[in-house]
């Protein structure tokens, strides 16, 4: 009788599940998890989405901020959930195609994520503050070299492809340099306005750019982007590795393809949106839109071609 009575009880707990997996998707608050500290572009860019998604889809779209294992605990979170639609993730390329391959991630790019969609491109220029001494990338350069371990510098977070790439340019060059972990763009930002660091590569400079508070000096991109026609990139400066990523939206393995239908429609209306082009002016982000398969083809081959240029960097977790 006790155990009827305990089979009762727990039928009675999961009814609820299968309730909300037998309605129209959606039928309940959904969350979106992202890796960073709230205040950067990263953050921001999510937040409008989740706010446009609320009204599209009549339901509430909440951000939550998972910051910390160089981005590899939202994602975590996220592959181990149920593959319903209610907890998607903001996709960066640092916990798929850079962090794995310094760590033990408890999740798979390939088999464990439905990548929906990526939004935007970003670019991550090296920058510092307009009063800094630093005026071009040349006098970084030759600061380095003139006073060995000196330069203090910080991407958004540990192991990540900026930090990557500005490491292999260093290394190439000779260079020694420190580099500082931090949380999220924001705080890099925080801590170089503090004085605390000499320089900073992000995506959160498009504020502060245009408020001339910052000076860009290079660019890690494979040729000039648009809007840096003056200042040099990677690609032209023959360094090995070059970086030019996007930000996205995906959800666990499986994702049913009502979720997969809803999200690219909220993907559309977000992209036509002006208050949405604007923030990505914003920011300095180039709108494009590259759908599921394709994005997740992209980081495969981000994480495959970072493996190559690994055994020449200088990068310890």
């Amino acid at each position: 009788m006790k155990r009827r009575a305990l089979l009762a009880f727990s039928a009675s707990l999961a009814a609820p599940a299968i309730v909300r997996a037998q309605k129209p998707y959606p039928s309940g608050p959904i969350t979106i998890v992202v890796g960073l500290a709230p205040g950067g572009s990263v953050d921001a860019t999510i937040r409008f989405i989740a706010r446009e998604a609320t009204a599209f889809l009549g339901t509430q779209v909440l951000v939550e901020n998972r910051p910390g294992g160089a981005q590899t605990i939202a994602p975590a979170r996220v592959a181990r959930m149920p593959s319903d639609g209610y907890t998607l993730l903001a996709v960066t390329h640092t916990p798929f195609t850079t962090a794995p391959h310094f760590q033990t991630v408890p999740y798979d790019l390939e088999k464990d994520f439905t990548f929906l969609a990526q939004y935007a491109i970003v670019l991550y220029p090296n920058y510092v503050m307009t009063e800094s001494p630093l005026k071009t990338w040349s006098d970084v350069l030759e600061f380095a070299k003139s006073r060995p371990d000196a330069l203090k510098w910080a991407s958004a977070t540990p192991l990540s492809p900026q930090q990557a790439a500005n490491e292999a340019a260093f290394k190439m060059l000779g260079l020694k340099t420190i580099f500082v972990p931090f949380k999220g763009g924001a705080e890099a930002l925080t801590s170089m306005m503090g004085g605390h660091v000499d320089m900073i590569v992000t995506s959160d400079f498009g504020p502060m750019l245009a408020a001339g508070k910052v000076r860009l000096l290079s660019e890690q991109g494979p040729n000039r982007a648009p809007g840096m026609d003056n200042i040099p990139c990677f690609g032209e400066l023959g360094y090995p590795y070059t970086l030019r990523a996007g930000f996205g939206l995906a959800g666990p393995a499986n994702l049913p393809e009502p979720v997969v239908q809803a999200w690219t429609q909220v993907i559309q209306k977000v992209a036509e949106n002006a208050e949405w082009k604007k923030l990505l002016d914003t920011y300095n982000f180039l709108p494009e839109i590259v759908w599921g398969p394709k994005l997740r083809e992209q980081l495969i081959e981000g994480h495959a071609s970072f493996g190559k240029i690994l055994p020449t960097l200088n990068i310890k977790p």
